[in-house]
C-alpha cells in the first residue's frame, strides 16, 4: 500500500533531494532521513519492540495485518476470549475503566487491542459480534486473532501465561501492557479490578513525549 506523507515530509523529502544535488555530507543526509521518518510516522523500531515479529494476523474486519500497523499511537494490550466468563469480561471492565480515564485524550492517539488465546473458535466474526456485544468502538478498539504459534510467541513476549483445559475453557494471566508508539512495553497492570492510576499516568506520561 502506498503512503501518504504530509506537506513537512514531502518538503523535507525535497531538502534531502536538494543536498544530494549539492554534495551535501551523508551525515547530513541521514538527519534529513530521520526527520523525515519522524514526520511520516516511521522510525527505526529497537531491538525491544514487539512490532519487529513478521507475523500476520486477522482483525475483527477480516482484514490481514501485522502488528506494526499499529505503530504510532500509544497501545494498551491484553489478551482475552470471547467465551471466557469470569476474568476477560473484567479485563475488559478494566480497559473501558482506564479509557474513561483518559476522556481528554485524543481518540487517535491512544489504541486498545484485545488479542485471543482462541484461535479455533474466536474467528473475525466472532470477534467482530464480541466488539458489537461490548460497545467496543472500531475508531479504538482492534480485536486480533492468527495462527497458534504466533499467538503463543506474542504471549510469550507480553509474559502472558495460558493453558487450554479439557472442557475448553483457558487458565490464563490478567495483564494489561502499555505499549509506546514503538511497541515497547512500558508498564503493566497485572490483576483483576485495579487501580487504574499508575496506568493512567504511564499513558500521559508517553504521550507528554510524542
Amino acid at each position: 500500500m502506498m503512503k501518504r506523507y504530509t506537506a513537512s515530509a514531502l518538503l523535507l523529502l525535497a531538502i534531502v533531494i536538494g543536498a544530494c544535488q549539492q554534495g551535501e555530507s551523508i551525515d547530513n543526509l541521514e538527519t534529513e532521513k530521520a526527520a523525515i521518518a519522524s514526520v511520516s510516522g516511521t522510525a527505526e523500531l529497537s531491538d525491544m519492540s514487539l512490532y519487529n515479529l513478521e507475523s500476520e494476523w486477522q482483525n475483527q474486519e477480516n482484514e490481514t495485518v501485522k502488528l506494526q500497523h499499529l505503530q504510532g499511537k500509544v497501545q494498551l494490550v491484553a489478551m482475552i476470549y470471547t467465551s471466557c466468563e469470569y476474568a476477560c469480561p473484567r479485563i475488559v471492565a478494566d480497559l473501558k475503566r482506564i479509557e474513561s480515564s483518559l476522556e481528554e485524550v485524543k481518540r487517535e492517539d491512544v489504541g486498545i487491542v484485545l488479542v485471543t488465546m482462541d484461535p479455533v473458535r474466536d474467528t473475525p466474526e466472532k470477534l467482530s459480534a464480541f466488539a458489537a456485544e461490548n460497545k467496543l468502538s472500531s475508531d479504538r478498539y482492534e480485536l486480533l486473532t492468527s495462527k497458534q504459534e504466533n499467538i503463543q510467541e506474542l504471549a510469550a513476549l507480553l509474559n502472558m501465561k495460558y493453558k487450554m483445559s479439557p472442557n475448553g475453557e483457558i487458565a490464563h494471566s490478567n495483564i494489561i501492557s502499555v505499549l509506546n508508539a514503538q511497541g515497547e512495553i512500558v508498564h503493566q497492570q497485572e490483576g483483576l479490578g485495579k487501580d487504574p492510576n499508575e496506568t493512567v499516568e504511564a499513558i500521559k506520561g508517553l504521550l507528554k513525549k510524542m
